[in-house]
């Protein structure tokens, strides 16, 4: 049986619409499952759904075989796993954010972040010096109410940014749902697994 790690949030659509593509039966977690384990006996698997954050340890330490995660959130907390496929739905971009323009070289600046590992990457390639502020809930208030001169976050439309008078100053990062798989589940469900990859590949919904 494969166990998979599938995200609560943004990603678990782009997540099923893709294992659907590969022929996999995702009936039982379209039926609006409630529990955080569900058995999809069509497959012989179950599906654990869990938050983006905590779902590249459960893969690392094998409590999963594979799962599906965003690229940013596996760059900001890390993971010893395996990164055989990128989505091609799902997309956004990690851009600094902010009303206006980016500060000037050697300015001192406040950069609101719920990527703060991510942040410290970008500010050490900057001409000026932050200090990092991580925010939990809407990141765009940190500039839009002065508590930082910019911030760093998730841009899909940029609906939010225009609506609040904020501007995408600099993509940073191209973003994107990733698959990602425990090292030695690989070894136990190569077969299965590489026939996955195979039909996501020619399905069009992996790179």
């Amino acid at each position: 049986m494969i166990r998979l790690a599938l995200p609560k949030g943004r990603n678990l659509e782009t997540a099923l619409s893709a294992f659907r593509a590969a022929g996999w039966s995702m009936e039982s977690l379209e039926q609006g499952d409630r529990r955080l384990r569900i058995p999809l006996p069509e497959i012989d698997a179950e599906a654990l759904l869990l938050k983006d954050w905590d779902l590249p340890l459960y893969v690392e330490y094998g409590i999963a075989d594979v799962g599906v995660v965003g690229s940013d959130v596996l760059e900001e907390v890390g993971g010893d796993v395996l990164v055989p496929a990128r989505f091609t739905e799902g997309r956004s971009r990690l851009s600094l954010i902010g009303k206006g323009e980016l500060p000037r070289a050697g300015q001192q600046v406040r950069l609101a972040s719920k990527f703060p590992n991510i942040a410290r990457a970008v500010v050490s390639t900057k001409a000026w010096n932050a200090e990092i502020l991580k925010l939990w809930g809407s990141v765009e208030l940190g500039p839009l109410l002065d508590l930082s001169e910019v911030a760093l976050d998730i841009v899909q439309t940029g609906r939010t940014l225009k609506e609040n008078h904020l501007v995408e100053l600099e993509t940073v990062r191209e973003v994107a749902p990733i698959l990602i798989v425990n090292r030695a589940a690989y070894q136990n469900h190569r077969q299965a697994l590489n026939t996955l990859l195979r039909r996501m590949e020619e399905a069009g919904v992996v790179e």
